[in-house]
């Protein structure tokens, strides 16, 4: 369906279910302000290592040297240099040196408070150090306690309840298709189906079987990599908008046109503006099959998306000569016809794309099984096919 506005297009699809569619001063007193000192915040805690026996702190790096006292086993040290198989540490005030093979070094995890919490000054219910907000990251010292471990963040450092943080989320992939959700890397049973275009959250980035651990609903379980696509940590976490699976679509022939997606809208594609100035965007409807909303990546809509996504291309093409474009459209497709070329070509178009046009749905509520044809019904010859690869390559037929 077109619109008569002036410098205007409307190209539409409607979309059927069975027979029914879818839709200079003076000298003052010169005074020098002092220069405010400033000090320096380490981003992360010290680095600790921890003894792993009863051995001797010596004066320097050798088993020769004067043994400055004794480090218990499981002792925290802070590192303060390496040489070579020798860590120079501070334990209990005092500096020395131990063999390397002899102290592990502690892990600084980071880690984002789940809830507004307190850290102190001993485990459980020692002095306020500081207070983190829900969200907020500190590093993890390596020191535990029982059910405690011990966070740095801005030069305080703290215990808190290792139950009360959790590790930041370090990547966001998205599926690509209905994709199953396994509760280990190895289980062959799903425990869920995880819709197509839906964003997920990973902690760990760990990988296995050719499975990425990743959060879906609160909970932790495993996907197969091969159905899922990195994605920035500035995404949203659940599934996607109609209108954005949509561009997500289309985006190999039409990215960044703007769309709109609702119930009552119709579906078309509009260009208006002035040469050098016009401005795209495409209008979808989400009325679906069995008076459901319509999945944006069940067939029939992504042939609509297609079709639309076709006319964009066919302005593009022509220039924005609508007059042009409708004569020609109507001389290439020829008759018989429903519709107008334009739609008829934009069906072909949808079809080089990958379209399907025509299907079935079955309804487990009710047991019946419906139809449904997208476009105008119109045959895509050989010919047909041809210009229309020539017209998605911008070119003019």
């Amino acid at each position: 369906m077109r619109r008569p506005l002036a410098a205007i297009l409307v190209a539409s699809l409607l979309a059927f279910l069975g027979p029914a569619p879818v839709q200079a001063a003076p000298a003052a007193l010169s005074v020098t302000a002092p220069v405010a000192s400033t000090a320096t915040i380490a981003a992360r805690p010290p680095v600790l290592y921890q003894s792993t026996k009863i051995q001797p702190l010596h004066a320097s790096a050798s088993t020769k040297s004067t043994r400055l006292t004794t480090v218990k086993k499981a002792s925290y040290v802070a590192l303060k240099e390496l040489k070579g198989s020798w860590v120079r540490v501070t334990y209990k005030g005092r500096a020395g040196w131990l063999p390397l093979s002899s102290a592990k070094k502690l892990a600084q995890t980071r880690y984002e408070a789940k809830a507004k919490l307190t850290l102190r000054a001993t485990p459980g219910r020692g002095k306020t150090i500081t207070v983190l907000a829900k969200g907020s990251t500190g590093y993890a010292t390596g020191r535990k306690s029982g059910r405690y471990i011990q966070l740095y963040r801005t030069g305080k450092t703290g215990w808190t309840a290792a139950s009360l943080v959790q590790r930041p989320v370090t990547a966001k992939y998205q599926t690509n298709r209905p994709t199953p959700f396994y509760a280990s890397a190895s289980a062959t049973v799903k425990s869920a189906a995880i819709p197509a275009d839906y964003t997920l959250a990973t902690r760990t980035n760990a990988k296995s079987s050719g499975r990425i651990q990743l959060e879906y609903k609160g909970k932790t379980g495993w996907v197969a990599a091969k159905g899922l696509s990195a994605v920035a940590l500035s995404v949203k976490v659940g599934k996607l908008s109609f209108a954005k699976s949509a561009a997500k679509n289309i985006r190999k022939w039409c990215k960044g046109v703007p769309i709109s997606a609702g119930p009552n809208n119709g579906n078309y594609a509009t260009a208006s503006g002035y040469t050098g100035k016009m401005k795209e965007s495409i209008t979808l409807g989400t009325a679906g099959l069995f008076s459901k909303k319509l999945d944006p990546n069940h067939p029939m809509a992504i042939a609509v998306q297609y079709h639309e996504c076709a006319h964009i291309l066919q302005f593009r093409a022509y220039k924005y000569d609508f007059t042009k474009l409708d004569q020609r459209m109507n001389v290439v497709y020829g008759k018989p016809r429903k519709a107008a070329g334009i739609e008829h070509m934009a069906d072909c178009m949808a079809d080089v794309m990958g379209a399907k046009r025509t299907g079935t749905d079955y309804d487990p509520k009710t047991g019946y099984t419906n139809s449904w044809t997208a476009g105008y019904g119109g045959k895509c010859t050989a010919t047909h096919l041809k210009k229309a690869k020539q017209i998605i390559a911008g070119k003019m037929v």
